[in-house]
């Protein structure tokens, strides 16, 4: 290609070996398998790590918490405090996503209610 044809082709668009090839879009459909398989990798990948984390981990340590206390795992200690600590979010989670769910369909009610009448 010359210097000058360079210049006036438009940066969008894309480059062809020949103008007169036309190459097919070859779209894949998404599907739940697929994102299934997307998910699958980081918590392989998250499993490993704590698999490694908790070998790391073996020796005890004293755990105090309110009246309780004990010598546990200090692996254990912490995975327990991070899966309290995750069921705690998804509860805040949950609950917010309900009050969206009822807002939203009170939003649609409104607005079914007030079709036509503008």
């Amino acid at each position: 290609m010359a210097a000058d044809e360079r210049e006036e082709r438009d940066e969008s668009e894309p480059v062809r070996d020949s103008p007169t090839e036309e190459r097919p879009e070859l779209a894949v459909p998404k599907s739940r398998a697929g994102q299934a398989w997307k998910s699958l990798v980081p918590a392989l990948v998250f499993a490993a790590v704590m698999v490694v984390f908790v070998v790391q981990n073996l020796e005890k340590a004293k755990v105090s918490f309110l009246i309780f206390s004990g010598r546990f795992p200090l692996a254990l200690a912490l995975l327990v405090a991070a899966a309290l600590g995750a069921l705690v979010v998804f509860c805040l989670g949950s609950v917010r996503i309900v009050q969206l769910r009822k807002a939203f369909r009170r939003h649609q009610e409104d607005h079914k209610a007030t079709r036509g009448k503008r």
